[in-house]
C-alpha cells in the first residue's frame, strides 16, 4: 500500500482553480454607491466610475505618473542584473495601491459617491504578492528573453501610448495626436499592467513563478470583462475594447509562461 500513500505536492495558491475561481468572483462584489441603484445599470455605474476617477481629478498627476511609468521600464533595462527587480515590483506595488484606490472611486453625478470594491481588493490581492516577492527575494531579473517575445513590445507600447479620444456623444475613438505622451496610461491599471507584465515576460527567467500568475491571471480577469464590455455591451466604443487587447494578449502569455516554469523549474518554489 505503499505506493498509495504518497502526499500530494502542495500547489502555490496562484496556481489552484479554486484560487482563480476566488479572485474572479471578487471582481463581482457590487459597487457602493451613495445613492443606491438597481443591479441592471451596473455597468453604467462602473463606467461612471472608470469615465471620470479621483485619480485623474488633478491635472498634472496623469503626465507625471505617465513619464515616471517610463522611466521604470528605462531604468530597469539598465539595472538588469542589478536588482531590476526592486524597481519593477517596488513601482507596481506603489502605484497599484494607489490605483486600486482611486481609480475606482469617484464622486458621480447619477450615483454619488461611488467604490468599485471587488476592483480594489483583487488588485490590493496582487500587492499583497508583488510585496511578499520584494520582501523575500523570490524574483531576481536575470538576462533579457529576446527569442519569440519581442512580438510583446508593440504592444506594449500601444498599451503605453492608449491612443484615443472621446467625441461629443462620449464614445471613444482612434486619436494617435499630441495627447498620447500626456494621457491618463499611467494611472491606469488596464494600460500600466502589460507595460509591468511585458517587461517582467522579457526577463521572466528569473521571476517567480507564482508572482508571475497572479499578475497575469487578474490582468487576464479584467482584460476579458474590458473586452466583453467594449465589444458586445458598447459596442459604440469598440476602440476601447482595441486598447485593452494587449493586456488579454501580454496576461495571456504571461499565465501560459508561469505554467511551464512551474513544471520545469520546481526548485524556483522553494528559493
Amino acid at each position: 500500500m505503499g505506493d498509495f500513500m504518497i502526499p500530494k505536492t502542495n500547489k502555490p495558491l496562484p496556481f489552484n482553480w479554486w484560487f482563480k475561481v476566488v479572485l474572479a468572483l471578487i471582481v463581482f462584489i457590487p459597487p457602493y454607491a451613495q445613492i443606491p441603484f438597481s443591479p441592471e445599470n451596473t455597468t453604467a455605474v462602473i463606467a461612471s466610475v472608470m469615465g471620470h476617477p479621483l485619480i485623474t481629478s488633478i491635472g498634472w498627476v496623469a503626465p507625471l505618473a505617465k513619464w515616471v511609468l517610463l522611466a521604470v521600464v528605462v531604468v530597469s533595462l539598465i539595472m538588469t542584473n542589478e536588482s531590476a527587480e526592486k524597481v519593477m515590483l517596488g513601482y507596481y506595488i506603489v502605484v497599484l495601491i494607489i490605483v486600486g484606490l482611486f481609480q475606482n472611486m469617484s464622486f458621480t453625478t447619477a450615483y454619488g459617491f461611488v467604490w468599485l470594491i471587488g476592483n480594489t481588493v483583487v488588485q490590493f490581492i496582487v500587492v499583497a504578492y508583488c510585496l511578499y516577492d520584494l520582501i523575500n527575494r523570490k524574483t531576481v531579473i536575470k538576462q533579457f528573453r529576446s527569442k519569440g517575445r519581442l512580438w510583446i513590445i508593440p504592444l506594449m507600447v500601444f498599451a503605453f501610448l492608449m491612443p484615443y479620444g472621446v467625441n461629443d456623444a462620449g464614445h471613444v475613438y482612434p486619436a494617435f495626436t499630441i495627447s498620447v505622451l500626456f494621457n491618463e496610461a499611467g494611472v491606469t491599471y488596464c494600460m500600466i499592467t502589460p507595460v509591468l507584465l511585458g517587461m517582467l515576460i522579457l526577463f521572466s527567467d528569473g521571476v517567480h513563478p507564482p508572482t508571475l500568475s497572479v499578475i497575469s491571471y487578474v490582468g487576464l480577469v479584467f482584460g476579458i470583462l474590458n473586452i466583453v464590455t467594449w465589444f458586445g455591451i458598447r459596442p459604440e466604443s469598440w476602440w476601447m475594447g482595441v486598447l485593452h487587447l494587449p493586456l488579454l494578449a501580454i496576461s495571456i502569455f504571461g499565465l501560459v509562461l508561469s505554467g511551464k516554469a512551474k513544471k520545469i523549474r520546481p526548485s524556483a518554489f522553494l528559493r
